[in-house]
């Protein structure tokens, strides 16, 4: 009786839905669920005659009530599952990730060239206006006048106290006992240096309120100085502290009185230019006048920094090698290394830092100049710290314990094998203490997370190891 279920279905069930299978085209399953063609009238009647003849039949319509409870009773049948292939990721290797951050990096480059090309063609910004210039310049060189003859007559009232700090430092440097106090004594007067400038700060900002007199363009302008005041002061106050020209005791490394002040007047009028140049110079021109003429600016003053910064590192490139090498030899073998390869590669470092500078300085002069400062901040300290802490621990590993007479008579061999394993224990961390500072000069910091890094950075790591 199989052929009495399909009768029925076919009269009052409605149209079954079709099933998608895998692999099967969309225009099939299309077709598949468009609904049958109506019978005729002919049909149906055979149909309904068919289906009386069996209703009238006990034995018929006993095996069809069977068969529809049984069909009524069997579960659905599952849908067949839809098989989907995994996605297939395409493994790039390091050649090709080479090339396309290569090709990224020439993209971002042209299109910076493109801008750079379009600032200096353009239309002006806006029309020059020479009354107000004047105005805003004169009162921008009265604060800027007043904020440096403060900082430097603060700074000449505290020259004694630093030349006192320094020879106390030095006198107490000579005892072994005291070593600790001449790095306390240069950190206190580091200290006392910002402290000072802080203050200038202060004193610049009232001076500010009381001479902008309400325009904000003049507003404007000296905001801009203090800031990049504050910021080039800073690294100056660093330069201080490791060159340090005027009080030679509190000079932290072994450099000559003639050499200190070489270097320390040549890299502050260099920081100077860079950062009143970029900070100051090329945004008022850029307001004031027109954003060509602060481009063209902004060029000029990058190159002739380069260019001379370039100079300098050649120009002393063997007197500073010698240098370096005299230092390792003065210095303990573990230092030597370092020392040693930090002065075949000091030029190469340097050139680099201040020919990326130049570039960046000529798209985003700001926030690139504070984006440098702030790494190279970070890694002087870096290196501070590390240097620090090595020094200590290399003074503790030139003592050694001394027990009582009888704890050594008790354990004959306990002071050799304590000696022995505290010596090697901060030999361990000495070299501990130098591998992470590798890794944090190392590490890439917030540009890992920008697209660009998020390429470069695992690039960079694969072909490193």
């Amino acid at each position: 009786m199989p052929w009495i279920l399909l009768l029925l279905i076919s009269l009052f069930c409605l149209p079954a839905q079709a099933v998608s299978l895998p692999g099967v085209p969309a225009a099939t399953a299309t077709d598949a669920t468009t609904p049958p063609a109506e019978p005729d009238v002919e049909q149906k009647k055979a149909a309904y005659s068919a289906l009386a003849d069996v209703l009238e039949n006990d034995a018929s319509r006993q095996e069809l009530i069977t068969q529809l409870r049984s069909v009524a009773a069997t579960p659905p049948q599952e849908p067949v599952p839809k098989i989907t292939p995994p996605e297939i990721v395409e493994e790039k290797t390091v050649l090709e990730n080479l090339t396309d951050i290569s090709r990224h990096y020439g993209d971002a480059l042209s299109s910076r060239f493109a801008q750079l090309y379009r600032n200096l063609i353009g239309s002006p910004h806006k029309p020059f206006n020479p009354q107000t210039f004047v105005v805003a310049a004169r009162q921008f060189l009265i604060l800027a006048g007043l904020v440096f003859a403060f900082y430097w007559l603060v700074r000449l009232c505290a020259l004694p106290l630093y030349r006192k700090m320094g020879t106390w430092g030095r006198r107490k440097n000579r005892e072994t006992s005291s070593w600790f106090h001449l790095p306390l004594t240069i950190a206190s007067a580091f200290i006392i240096d910002l402290l000072l400038l802080a203050l200038t700060l202060f004193i610049g900002q009232i001076l500010s309120e009381y001479l902008n007199t309400g325009n904000p363009t003049i507003a404007f302008q000296q905001a801009l100085f203090l800031n990049a005041f504050a910021l080039i002061e800073f690294f100056k106050a660093i330069l201080r502290l490791i060159f340090c020209p005027r009080v030679p005791d509190l000079r932290p490394f072994a450099i000559s009185d003639r050499a200190a002040h070489y270097w320390s007047l040549r890299l502050s009028i260099l920081s100077g230019m860079i950062g009143y140049g970029l900070l100051v110079a090329v945004p008022i021109i850029s307001n004031q006048v027109n954003v060509q003429i602060g481009a063209l600016a902004n060029v000029l003053i990058m190159l002739c920094i380069t260019v001379w910064a370039l100079y300098l590192i050649f120009h002393n490139k063997r007197a500073i090698t010698e240098g370096l090498l005299h230092l390792a030899d003065r210095s303990l073998a573990f230092f030597s290394l370092f020392i040693r390869a930090f002065a075949l590669v000091w030029h190469w470092l340097a050139s680099a830092y201040f020919i990326v500078l130049c570039f960046f300085s000529l798209f985003d002069p700001g926030n690139s100049l504070k984006f440098m400062m702030g790494a190279t901040f970070r890694s002087l300290a870096i290196v501070g710290i590390a240097a620090f802490v090595s020094g200590l621990l290399s003074r503790w590993l030139a003592k050694t314990i001394t027990l009582s007479p009888h704890v050594q008579r008790s354990y004959p061999e306990l002071q050799k094998r304590i000696n022995g394993w505290l010596s090697v224990s901060l030999k361990v961390a000495r070299i501990l203490t130098v591998c992470v500072a590798i890794m944090l000069l190392l590490r890439p910091g917030g540009y890992s997370t920008s697209g660009t890094g998020c390429i470069t950075v695992p690039v960079k790591r694969r072909w490193i190891f």
